[in-house]
């Protein structure tokens, strides 16, 4: 007997019954469930119809968008908690082996590897022809994309667990040595550093003139990014683990006390708050008029983004840590059910009579 599908039949049909369509028309379904060997604390990166994501079971997974099927998977030495990066043919990710891997992105075989002193729990960035990651080792790694090799390497006083953001030639990145580092992308140069009073283990995001990010210290920041200084800050129930989602106009951050922040970018403004039963580590998603976000409590909470109204909530079997990555006709996102997960998107619009 195939349990595999078994299993899927069975998962789809307790499921079925819990899409939901709001008053605007938006419905999300289950699609289909696959197994890893392990927790899935990584957020799924999606490219030409492949879900690509990591796995405690140190594996990479590659999974057909559609049916759920897996691909291939490449196993490293430890657990894979690093979001994956496409550029071109290839896909690069970190390791808790302290190795950054990169591969053919269609068959899944190695091109190069690169080894650092500690694990790389940090998502890869690309911007021409450097890739960016930071390591546990605490120094922050410029590679180049074709063949790997060292460009530059800065050190920093404490892990680097999170990604950085890349603006016009600056790199910037957290540490848990409390700072935030905007370094010159082409060289490594020290630009500015930020100090808060606790670790940046989220991942910053730079739009317009402004860099966001959340420190453990239990506080926002919103700052210059041509000088590093404080443009306006707010304050949380605990710590910011969660790295933030900039959508117009609005900064949405999850943090430790289990709640979603809506904030007027500009400014810092609350406009509204959201209160799950857990920690809030994963980052927002935004679909049409809808956010979602994924707690600690196992649940994936679809919320009307300008009032912060719950629309939709699914169960999953366990937390989910790092956040769903969303297409223009699926949501993907893993928990610590060993599992990822997939759901239809869907938008029916509506005619002046009402009829579809």
């Amino acid at each position: 007997m195939n349990y595999k599908i078994l299993i899927y039949t069975v998962i789809a049909l307790l499921v079925g019954c819990q899409a939901t369509t709001s008053p605007n028309k938006a419905t999300v379904s289950f699609a289909w469930a696959y197994p890893t060997g392990d927790y899935v604390r990584g957020r799924p990166t999606v490219n030409d119809g492949v879900v690509y994501v990591g796995a405690d079971d140190n594996a990479l997974h590659a999974i057909d968008a559609d049916t759920g099927d897996a691909l291939w998977r490449y196993e490293t030495e430890d657990n894979v908690t690093s979001t994956p990066a496409i550029y071109e043919d290839m896909i690069y990710f970190g390791s808790w082996d302290g190795t950054i891997y990169a591969l053919g992105a269609k068959e899944g075989e190695q091109r190069w590897q690169y080894e650092t002193g500690g694990w790389v729990t940090a998502s890869p960035v690309i911007s021409d022809t450097l890739l960016y990651v930071g390591s546990h080792d605490g120094s922050f790694y410029a590679l180049k994309v074709e063949g790997g090799d060292l460009e530059w390497q800065y050190e920093t006083g404490g892990r680097i667990e999170a990604g950085a953001a890349l603006a016009d030639n600056l790199a910037v990145v957290g540490s848990s040595d409390n700072y935030l580092y905007a370094l010159e992308a082409s060289n490594g140069d020290l630009q500015w550093r930020y100090r808060t009073a606790g670790d940046i283990v989220s991942t910053p995001v730079i739009t317009m003139e402004t860099v966001y990010v959340g420190s453990v210290d239990r506080t926002f920041y919103a700052l210059d990014t041509a000088t590093g200084q404080a443009r306006w800050s707010f304050q949380t129930g605990s710590a910011i683990e969660s790295s933030p989602l900039i959508s117009d106009g609005v900064v949405y951050i999850g943090s430790n006390d289990g709640r979603l922040y809506a904030l007027r970018a500009e400014d810092g403004h609350l406009l509204w708050q959201y209160q799950t039963k857990n920690v809030i580590r994963a980052i927002p998603v935004v679909w049409e008029y809808l956010v979602f976000i994924g707690s600690d409590d196992g649940n994936l909470y679809g919320l009307n983004r300008k009032t912060g109204e719950l629309i939709w909530q699914y169960r999953l079997g366990g937390a989910i840590v790092a956040g769903a990555t969303v297409t223009e006709e699926k949501l993907f996102v893993g928990a610590t059910d060993r599992r990822l997960h997939a759901f239809k998107l869907k938008l029916e619009q509506e005619t002046d009579d009402g009829t579809k």
